[in-house]
């Protein structure tokens, strides 16, 4: 079995994919889409996520192995983004939206410096 398929498997015993054909998912985007995937729900099962994790930094980092750091987007890209740059050791930012202005921001900027390559 390969990596993808393990990664899929392990999905499903957290029970974290969703498949709803006739009532289609709103995602936050306003996209409508047939199935969903809650990666915080995954957040719950150490083993799981812990196999997770690896993978995911095992294609973050042949695809994008020059990085000076690693960003999450709020919601779920927050917390995994945060294990990644941990497991991968760098620097983590994060993206928020402010809800007053909408406007995308970082709220961690330490250490940012222009011309670094940021996942």
């Amino acid at each position: 079995m390969n990596d993808a398929k393990v990664v899929a498997e392990k999905l499903l015993q957290a029970n974290a994919v969703k498949l709803s054909p006739e009532n289609p998912f709103t995602w936050a985007s306003g996209w409508k889409s047939p199935i969903y995937c809650d990666n915080r729900s995954i957040l719950s099962y150490p083993f799981i996520r812990d196999f997770i994790k690896s993978e995911m930094c095992n294609v973050l980092f042949e695809e994008f192995g020059e990085a000076d750091a690693l960003a999450g987007v709020a919601t779920a890209g927050i917390a995994w983004g945060a294990l990644a740059a941990d497991q991968l050791k760098l620097p983590f930012y994060m993206y928020v939206q402010n809800p007053k202005t909408m406007v995308w921001e970082t709220r961690s900027r330490a250490g940012m410096r222009p011309g670094k390559k940021l996942w």
